[in-house]
């Protein structure tokens, strides 16, 4: 029997009379199991050898105490918990978390969702899954704790099977099911995450390990994460309504051939330090493996560091003969590149249609930098080709209400931006399941 699987007692009609009498006495009369806490809050203290992580002994559910190892069976979780080390949901098992639940993390965990498993997160506007550090508020950090994991079944352009960045143990991610589900994210946060394994190895906020179309993912925000927000590496699935704030590396970084819609995208960088809104690449060592990368990204909005001196910070970054799409985007306020394209594959690509970017707002961009952004030597016009009237792109102010870190307000006053950027529509990204605290 696995330890989270709750022990069961005999019934009320199978107990024996007098066992049934002694159940009912008061505690105060209880001494023995006074003594041992029978009657003290039933999510107390963790060191009890007759309770396992998530269940107590008469089989209720414990209330914030840690959570440690396997998960081999579905659990559903109903209140908070912490992870301690790597908690790995095994193949077979489904993790349930329900709405308003606080899962925090220690230092040094991760909830790793393996292939064959699925994490179901699933919250509401007013009660939102959040997963956060284990720090009090305004003493959490980026990196307090390691961030959600998922190791799919759907394809990738890797020849073989991946391993997944940075953990300990044997992670692989990888198949031929491009319908294949990892479960479902919706009104979820996750915060300070990103933990350092080992010198500039940290896992990201949240991870799609070759995630299939069965996947669901909308409403999640992840915020002031040690490395980049959200990372796909293959995959086939869409999502929407996806919010990356104060992320060390980049906000939203795709790899290894994956496939899928992106819609209503939020980036806002910190002020002092970033890299990339949007990271497009193939595949670091077959520039032309298959099936190349093509997300199609549209109403984004991304807010760069403000001309603090980051030249790291930058808008979109097309690299390794990747192929992609952004649509009805703005982008604004980026130290550096407002486009980035390199690489000789890439260009190729971007000459035969593969790459598009029509459209979009771009302002204020290059503060501390260039513009534009192409590799040493290179002869292709990058700017031409994007501000290629056929494009429809814009360079005018967007008029967002405010760009201010932590208290951002998104809403266009332009009139050129009606129907442009993530809140082209409403200001979503305000609403009570968002949070842009610093700590």
């Amino acid at each position: 029997m696995s330890i989270y699987a709750p022990t069961r007692f005999p019934t009320e009609q199978e107990r024996p009379m007098k066992l049934r009498n002694w159940l009912i006495l008061p505690c105060s009369l209880v001494l023995p199991l006074a003594l041992l806490g029978a009657c003290g809050d039933s999510g107390g203290g963790t060191d009890s050898s007759d309770e396992s992580e998530s269940g107590g002994t008469d089989g209720s559910e414990q209330c914030d105490v840690d959570v440690e190892g396997p998960i081999t069976e579905d659990t559903v979780w109903t209140c908070g918990k912490i992870l301690k080390g790597q908690v790995v949901v095994d193949s077979g098992a489904t993790l349930t978390v329900e709405a308003g639940v606080t899962v925090l993390g220690r230092n040094g965990s991760a909830l790793i969702i393996q292939k064959g498993a699925k994490l179901e997160a699933v919250g509401t506007e007013t009660e939102p899954v959040v997963f956060t550090s284990s720090q009090p508020a305004g003493s959490r950090n980026r990196g307090d704790w390691g961030g959600i994991v998922f190791l799919g079944e759907a394809s990738t352009n890797l020849a073989t099977a991946g391993q997944a960045e940075g953990l300990a143990g044997e992670f692989t991610y990888g198949g031929s099911d491009d319908a294949y589900s990892c479960g479902t994210l919706q009104y979820v946060r996750v915060e300070f995450a990103g933990y350092e394994l080992t010198t500039d190895n940290e896992l990201n906020g949240i991870t799609f390990y070759a995630c299939g179309s069965g996947t669901t993912v909308d409403h999640v925000q992840v915020h002031m994460g040690q490395d980049d927000g959200f990372e796909w590496f293959g995959g086939t699935f869409n999502a929407s309504y996806l919010i990356s704030s104060g992320s060390l590396d980049d906000s939203f970084d795709i790899d290894q051939g994956f496939r899928g819609n992106l819609d209503y995208l939020f980036v806002h960088q910190d002020p002092v330090v970033a890299n990339y809104a949007f990271e497009i690449s193939n595949q670091g060592t077959n520039l032309g493996a298959t099936p190349r990368t093509a997300p199609v990204i549209s109403y984004a909005t991304a807010v760069g560091s403000g001309g603090t001196g980051d030249t790291k910070s930058a808008g979109v970054r097309f690299k390794e003969g990747t192929n992609g799409e952004l649509h009805s985007s703005i982008i604004t306020n980026f130290d550096g590149a407002q486009i980035d394209l390199t690489e000789p594959e890439t260009e190729a690509e971007a000459l035969a249609g593969k790459i598009v970017v029509q459209n979009n707002i771009f302002w204020n961009n290059g503060l501390v930098g260039d513009e534009w952004n192409t590799d040493d030597g290179s002869t292709f016009t990058l700017q031409a080709w994007v501000e290629d009237a056929a494009n429809g792109n814009m360079f005018v102010d967007p008029q967002l209400a405010s760009a201010t870190w932590t208290s951002p307000d998104i809403t266009p006053g332009a009139p050129e931006a009606a129907g442009v950027g993530a809140a082209r529509d409403s200001n979503w990204t305000t609403a009570s399941w968002t949070n842009f605290a610093s700590n």
